[in-house]
């Protein structure tokens, strides 16, 4: 019996397969959203997060997933236009540090939704996905979520199970809605303390399926060492105030980059003239990797900028004159993102 020809075939499954029958363009080109954080962005080597596809940000308390989660719907609100849906089962988003940081809360831009339970989240998730209306997706978060069954026993009943089941379908079922609708999905995540007896140390919670149904899973924590070094302080008389703290974003998982590679970034809660404003503090990072991917040149204590022929010296001028000039850092993160093209495509090549 003679095969048909693979064009006959290829009619065959569209006919019956419909749109879930892909056909490959010429050059795959990825469409990346920024995470925020020029550091995490690198570390990714990608430039951020694919869109169309499911991300995991994992961490303790207070170890800025949720600020980073704003910080990636800024970028996302400003590149594409679309609007951010963000599922709250945490139900502790602060519309006021959002709006600060720069997030548009408008009706058209932003819709903010307190879920009841598990079956909750899966089903507004669902929804806002095939709505065609919003670009990325929240879920604050995996850890928080338990199902309705469980509110509806009493505390001594057993319920075992059945938020793990309802996790998996969401996951599973959001990974095909992300690609269906070009919809970037972010799951924010805690650790739960290893009960299994196997292993060291805590886990993410949530089941199996976030490992294998997400694209990349990004572990945050704050940095170690002297405090001194890591908590940025202000002294007014005998008071003094932390306006921020220095953290670690490390790429623990990952389809479609080298995993492994670990970001530092400085996060302020305070805005002051020697750090900056609120945020992630994008001259810090612009200067830490403008001068390791060579786009800042340095001898000795004296950096010159790109395009400019004067130098400064040492980094406290060189940080005081970008934070006058924020096109520089802009021209610096673009000059740094296309080095870390050009590596990964050798990688690839190779």
């Amino acid at each position: 019996m003679t095969p048909p020809s693979m064009a006959a075939f290829r009619k065959q499954l569209e006919k019956r397969f419909g749109e879930r029958l892909t056909e490959m363009p010429e050059v795959a080109k990825r469409e990346i959203i920024s995470t925020g954080s020029l550091t995490l962005d690198l570390a990714l080597r990608t430039g951020g997060w694919v869109r169309g596809r499911t991300h995991e940000l994992i961490g303790p308390e207070g170890v800025c997933k949720t600020t980073l989660s704003i910080l990636t719907a800024i970028e996302h609100q400003k590149a594409t236009g679309k609007a951010v849906g963000w599922v709250d089962m945490e139900q502790s988003f602060d519309p006021v540090w959002a709006a600060s940081l720069g997030l548009d809360l408008s009706p058209e831009m932003f819709t903010h939704i307190y879920p009841d339970d598990s079956e909750d989240v899966s089903d507004m998730l669902k929804l806002m996905s095939q709505s065609e209306l919003y670009g990325l997706m929240v879920i604050d978060s995996i850890g928080g979520m338990e199902s309705r069954k469980a509110f509806e026993k009493d505390a001594s009943e057993s319920t075992m199970g059945r938020n793990a089941q309802v996790i998996t379908r969401m996951v599973k079922h959001a990974a095909a809605l992300a690609r269906q609708n070009h919809i970037t999905v972010i799951y924010v995540n805690q650790l739960r303390a290893n009960l299994s007896g196997m292993g060291m140390g805590d886990i993410a919670a949530g089941p199996r399926a976030l490992r294998y149904n997400t694209t990349m899973s990004v572990r945050l924590s704050r940095k170690g060492g002297p405090a001194s070094e890591t908590i940025r302080k202000v002294k007014d008389g005998e008071i003094e105030d932390e306006v921020g703290r220095l953290f670690v974003a490390r790429v623990q998982r990952s389809r479609v980059s080298p995993q492994g590679r670990q970001a530092e970034f400085w996060l302020n809660n305070q805005a002051t003239a020697e750090h900056g404003p609120i945020g992630i503090d994008k001259v810090d990072e612009a200067i830490s990797i403008g001068i390791r991917m060579g786009v800042i040149q340095r001898s000795g204590a004296f950096y010159t900028l790109p395009g400019e022929d004067r130098s400064f010296q040492g980094r406290a001028k060189v940080a005081a004159e970008l934070r006058q000039r924020p096109e520089v850092v802009e021209t610096i993160r673009a000059e740094a993102l296309k080095l870390v093209a050009h590596e990964v495509k050798e990688d690839e090549d190779e």
